[in-house]
């Protein structure tokens, strides 16, 4: 509760599910299970560069890349 550089709601993490939703409204759901799984690990990766100041294309490029992850780029 003393840390003010942590915001005091979850609004980034409720926009973050946003795009989810969307899509789903958009394309009346998912008709495989493994779209569903494709889909969320993708915003996931996304979501989490974006966080860290990388474009989607970057973010995607890191998380296929063997010899890089987004958790050890600081």
């Amino acid at each position: 509760m003393d840390d003010h550089t942590i915001p005091p709601t979850n609004n980034s993490s409720e926009q973050a599910l946003r795009w989810s939703v969307i899509f789903r409204k958009v394309t009346n759901g998912f008709r495989s299970d493994w779209g569903r799984d494709l889909f969320a690990a993708v915003r996931s990766i996304v979501n989490t560069g974006k966080r860290q100041g990388f474009s989607a294309f970057e973010s995607i490029l890191i998380a296929l890349n063997p010899l890089k992850s987004l958790f050890s780029i600081g």
